[in-house]
């Protein structure tokens, strides 16, 4: 083994020289890592080099000097803010897929069969997180620290399987009932999730109305809208009585958020196309 540097500590934050043209520091960041640093602190030494100018971890040495702890740091002599754009430039978080994947190999089941759902329906982990009532949300405070999902505690049953395989069928039915050629969105089948539980939904009309709407029929990027589109196909020329409004049930269900983990539900409104997709490959 050859030892090649070493980590010094210094609380002495005015020795510390910030780059000026280095990205600035997101408060809101910052915030997280000390309430992540105060949950349990990893040794994660910064950057700097023979100048004390800090090349890589100026959040977290923004983290540690609010917290009024000391600086860990390595000494890389020669490097300047052309480096500093480089480290960063590849650097990744994360992904909710990277998440499965570590905690599926330590054998928690909900991650095996949660990647496992994925492989069978050919859908992204976000999507098929949201059609059994799951999500993935980041935290967005700064009293959070990791989501339950990224501790490793989602709770992904057999049953949470069987609904997401349960409405991807019927959203394949609709789909060649439409005739539709192009790719089905996340606001497609979350849509026909809520159109689906909605209480007096026939999905036979549904695929009768929908042989009949196929030259008139438009995919919509957001769920309010595309239910809106369910909503004139599934009602054409039905009786006051017989009609359903799927948007106004989304609406009524998402005002209670505690149904859900957390707030990427299929009964919040947001534009779901826009979700990160996660290779299941």
């Amino acid at each position: 083994m050859k030892i090649i540097g070493h980590v010094y500590e210094e609380d002495n934050y005015d020795l510390f020289v910030r780059l000026e043209d280095n990205r600035d520091v997101l408060s809101g960041r910052v915030g997280k890592l000390i309430a992540s640093m105060k949950e349990r602190y990893i040794c994660n030494p910064i950057i700097v080099n023979e100048k004390m100018e800090v090349i890589d971890g100026q959040g977290r040495f923004e983290a540690r000097k609010a917290m009024g702890k000391p600086i860990h740091f390595i000494i890389v002599e020669g490097t300047t803010s052309d480096d500093c754009r480089r480290m960063n430039k590849y650097n990744s978080t994360w992904t909710v897929l990277d998440f499965a994947r570590s905690y599926a190999k330590t054998g928690i089941s909900s991650y095996i069969r949660l990647l496992e759902t994925c492989k069978t329906v050919n859908l992204p982990i976000s999507t098929v997180l949201r059609l059994s009532n799951h999500g993935t949300r980041k935290c967005t405070t700064r009293t959070e620290k990791m989501s339950n999902y990224e501790k490793g505690l989602l709770s992904f049953t057999a049953e949470d399987s069987k609904v997401v395989n349960h409405i991807t069928q019927l959203a394949d039915e609709i789909n060649n009932a439409l005739q539709f050629t192009g790719r089905i969105n996340d606001a497609f089948r979350c849509g026909v999730k809520v159109m689906v539980e909605t209480p007096g939904y026939s999905h036979n009309r549904m695929l009768r109305n929908c042989k009949n709407e196929r030259a008139n029929y438009a995919q919509m990027s957001r769920l309010v809208d595309q239910l809106v589109e369910f909503e004139r196909i599934y009602n054409k020329r039905a009786k006051t009585s017989e009609k359903l409004y799927f948007s106004e049930y989304m609406r009524n269900k998402g005002s209670n958020v505690r149904d859900y983990d957390n707030s990427y539900s299929p009964y919040n409104d947001f534009d779901t196309s826009t979700l990160p997709k996660a290779s299941n490959s």
